[in-house]
């Protein structure tokens, strides 16, 4: 079983000793066994990277932890048919479908990666962890479109870095409910956990920066929706969900963060329609520019087909 993410900031009287000492310190409930399958799996993390235990650790360092139970972190291939949007010898990008979990979790029986372990002959990156090969960045279970993966460790460590130092470039479509009153505009607003809700992120104050940048392609005007182009400059949990909502403009479908179909009676909305729609990106290995799209899934794309109603024609 794997937990919710945490944040642990290492303590002074932690300064200095190694990774997983620190954590048995910190965390009592949590066995060595535990603490030390975690390290292993990649799930012990700074600054996206994963950290083996043996790692020596500074006071006011930042991590984020998942922790598993005592039974052994395994994945297997599994086949599915993929849109490849690119592929090479070091890394590949796929157009996720909505309702694949990227890496393994503790109710999920099927993860996405097991079919990228499949179609590549398991030959993945080795670095992202045990749980995770391959994986560089990922996707919410919901959200569909663009994602990337790493064959080699030489990848995984020049793709995480881009990530790190947001040299990549993430564009977003989403339908979100209501009228946006600009036609443009920047949310940068900090992202931390909720305090009372776990399953959460929201704006806080002593969050951790976040930059989204909006445009509004069409609107609606019955039912009342928007659609919008994103860009993501920064990688927070759960980001333009949280951003979204946080000016009144949850993503349809996003009962996490406030949407109520009730807002909308009548209309079906499967899911929660976020979309990864292109990424830019210099190739890890040439260094070239990579510019990769991601069509629309079928569902989002009839989704907006069937909003027949006029344009709204008057200024956002």
């Amino acid at each position: 079983m794997m937990s919710d993410l945490i944040d642990f900031t290492v303590p002074q009287e932690c300064d200095g000793l190694r990774l997983d000492v620190a954590l048995v310190r910190c965390f009592p409930e949590m066995s060595r066994t535990q603490i030390q399958r975690s390290c292993k799996g990649g799930l012990v993390r700074c600054s996206g990277l994963p950290m083996v235990a043996k790692t020596k650790v500074k006071s006011g360092q930042n991590f984020s932890i998942r922790w598993v139970d005592r039974a052994e972190i395994t994945i297997r291939p599994r086949a599915m048919d993929l849109e490849i949007l690119y592929e090479d010898e070091v890394m590949l990008a796929v157009n996720k479908p909505s309702g694949e979990v990227v890496h393994p979790a503790p109710h999920v029986k099927n993860s996405f990666i097991e079919a990228i372990l499949a179609h590549t002959n398991g030959q993945l990156a080795k670095a992202a962890g045990v749980a995770r090969p391959g994986v560089v960045h990922r996707l919410d279970k919901e959200t569909s479109g663009v994602i990337v993966f790493a064959k080699t460790d030489f990848a995984y460590y020049r793709l995480s870095q881009m990530f790190m130092d947001r040299s990549i470039e993430k564009y977003y479509e989403a339908l979100v409910y209501g009228k946006m009153r600009i036609r443009s505009g920047s949310i940068h607003d900090p992202v931390g956990r909720d305090p009372y809700h776990r399953t959460r992120m929201a704006v806080r104050h002593n969050g951790r920066p976040a930059h989204t940048d909006w445009q509004c392609l069409r609107f609606f005007s019955q039912p009342g929706i928007s659609w919008l182009t994103l860009r993501l400059h920064t990688g927070r949990t759960h980001q333009i969900r949280v951003h979204l909502a946080s000016i009144g403009h949850p993503i349809l479908g996003d009962r996490l963060y406030g949407f109520q179909s009730t807002w909308l009676p009548g209309v079906q909305i499967p899911r929660i329609f976020l979309h990864a729609s292109f990424i830019r990106l210099k190739h890890p290995l040439t260094g070239s520019d990579l510019a990769i799209n991601a069509r629309k899934s079928s569902d989002l794309q009839n989704f907006i087909t069937s909003l027949t109603m006029p344009v709204e024609k008057k200024h956002l």
